[in-house]
């Protein structure tokens, strides 16, 4: 009778986690209310319906949306969850509106470590400067409207943000 062996190796898998932050400047918005009022355009829905196709050929589960109350940047987020079809937690704050990139790091360290990803959405110019200085290698002056960078970051805990442990990310530009 022959045995066959087997080898079997056994890899020691640190509890290292990867967090996943999609930043999102809001979508095309119209011009003719005041600027915390404003509504998506047209154009600003067909954006989001494109960044929801590029999200999903991703794969990206988003685990949490937090979006500045700004109706612009809300109607973005409602959008974002509706198409995707996924469960997600909807969180509104109103300092997200015209926010500092402090503040942004603050709002995100304080989401529950559950969260693995999580969704970001506001406005210039403090969205364009808190990408730029996650990614250390600043690469543009602003966010194009309904801009999204998909950041991964080599941290347990969203207290850790402030660490600026990027391990890489990319850019999603909607097509019209």
């Amino acid at each position: 009778m022959r045995y066959l062996t087997a080898q079997v190796h056994v890899f020691n898998i640190t509890k290292s986690m990867i967090k996943q932050l999609v930043v999102i400047r809001h979508a095309q918005a119209e011009s003719h209310h005041k600027d915390f009022e404003r509504e998506l355009s047209a154009f600003g829905i067909k954006q989001i319906e494109s960044i929801v196709k590029k999200i999903s050929i991703q794969a990206i589960k988003i685990d949490k949306v937090l979006y500045s109350a700004a109706k612009r940047t809300e109607q973005s987020a409602e959008l974002l969850v509706s198409h995707l079809g996924q469960k997600i937690l909807m969180e509104a704050d109103d300092q997200l509106y015209l926010s500092s990139v402090s503040y942004l790091y603050d709002a995100i360290a304080i989401t529950d470590s559950s969260t693995a990803t999580l969704c970001l959405i506001g406005h210039n110019p403090g969205i364009s400067e808190f990408v730029n200085s996650l990614i250390q290698t600043p690469i543009f002056k602003e966010l194009e409207i309904a801009n999204v960078f998909v950041i991964n970051l080599n941290i347990d805990n969203w207290t850790e943000i402030y660490q600026n442990k990027t391990s890489n990310y990319f850019n999603i530009v909607p097509k019209i």
